[in-house]
């Protein structure tokens, strides 16, 4: 079987190559198309062909979606034979399913699309124009891959009339993303803490409005109020200035840079519990790094983490922006620390490459 992917956020974003690289290893033949503005220098040792499509696109090209689209498609009639592949993996709904579209319209050949992060929050919110271009690609794919089931159920409920959204969820399928196996590899079984009423919390990730570390900050003031000690870490590259002021005004806050993933593994290990009440998150892998280290985890309702399990079982959904929600949801996780955080070990295992890429490979099939 031979496979084309149309992958523009391949070269930002490692977990396509986890998965491309895995999928090979299952003797399916991929072929990747990727989109650059620059020349690059890519390691030619991938088990797979990677082809980059340089282009310094101008303000037309990028204003004018149509038209950054043909010159995608162009360079993919022209690349490629593509008599030879049995069907195309679009990766984004607008940035690549159009040409998947194109591709199943002009040559015959089937194609799935995955919905993301910037498909739901970018192109179907704000573009307006290009709403009914998403439902026509959803409704020509083969199937279509949602990371989350809360993610599926939004875009369908909310963009697609009541008569038409039985016929998406037929062909929907969801598919989380994996995790970088140095994490399954070292798992960890966290250790409640000794100290009565002492709870260390754990935020990894960038560090920007929509990761909404001031409502975390006031459920941890409640928290003191209460008579609870705790520690709120917090890794990850600082986006936006008024935060270094925010953290520093916190002494129960300790603050460190991004760093490697082995000393993340460290930072996880020295924390309770992981939280991240974002505002809008596809999926997050990090909670399911955290969830390897033995954390539960907290996230927020309605957003990518949702419903990969039971509430309760994990962690909790809160939502984002109920302080006092969150702070109770804390103080569950921590009288019910020890049963929570054994399933935390054992049902990460979802989010292996293997067997991500062996859903893919039915799909496929």
């Amino acid at each position: 079987m031979r496979v084309l992917h149309i992958c523009p956020g391949y070269l930002q974003r490692p977990l396509y190559d986890k998965l491309i690289s895995t999928l090979q290893s299952t003797n399916i033949v991929n072929e990747v198309l990727t989109l650059s503005s620059r020349e690059i220098i890519y390691n030619s040792e991938r088990p797979y062909n990677l082809q980059v499509l340089v282009r310094k696109y101008n303000i037309i090209d990028r204003l004018i979606y149509f038209g950054k689209q043909r010159i995608i498609y162009k360079r993919i009639c022209t690349k490629y034979s593509l008599h030879e592949f049995n069907l195309v993996h679009a990766h984004t709904l607008f940035s690549s399913g159009f040409s998947g579209y194109l591709l199943h319209k002009e040559f015959g050949l089937p194609y799935i699309v995955t919905i993301r992060n910037t498909d739901i929050n970018v192109f179907f919110k704000y573009m307006f124009h290009l709403r009914y271009l998403g439902r026509k690609i959803m409704y020509n794919a083969k199937n279509i891959i949602f990371l989350s089931s809360s993610y599926r159920d939004f875009v369908i409920n909310k963009y697609f009339p009541k008569s038409k959204r039985q016929i998406i969820l037929d062909k929907s399928v969801v598919i989380p993303n994996g995790i970088d196996e140095y994490f399954l590899d070292n798992k960890f079984l966290s250790k409640r803490t000794t100290d009565i009423k002492f709870i260390k919390l754990i935020y990894i990730g960038e560090i920007n409005s929509n990761k909404n570390i001031e409502t975390t900050i006031r459920a941890c003031k409640l928290l003191l109020e209460k008579g609870y000690t705790l520690k709120y870490t917090i890794v990850g590259e600082i986006l936006k200035s008024k935060y270094h002021k925010i953290i520093a005004k916190y002494g129960f806050i300790d603050y460190y840079p991004k760093c490697s993933k082995e000393e993340l593994v460290l930072y996880l290990r020295d924390s309770d519990i992981f939280i991240l009440p974002s505002i809008h998150e596809t999926f997050g892998l990090v909670y399911a790094e955290a969830m390897s280290q033995g954390l539960p985890v907290i996230y927020s309702e309605g957003q990518g983490f949702d419903r990969q399990f039971e509430n309760g079982v994990v962690g909790y959904a809160v939502n984002s922006f109920d302080y006092r929600n969150i702070m109770q949801k804390i103080i569950d996780l921590y009288d019910n620390y020890q049963q929570v955080s054994e399933r935390c070990i054992t049902l990460v295992e979802k989010f292996k490459w293997s067997a991500i890429a062996n859903e893919y490979k039915k799909i496929y099939s």
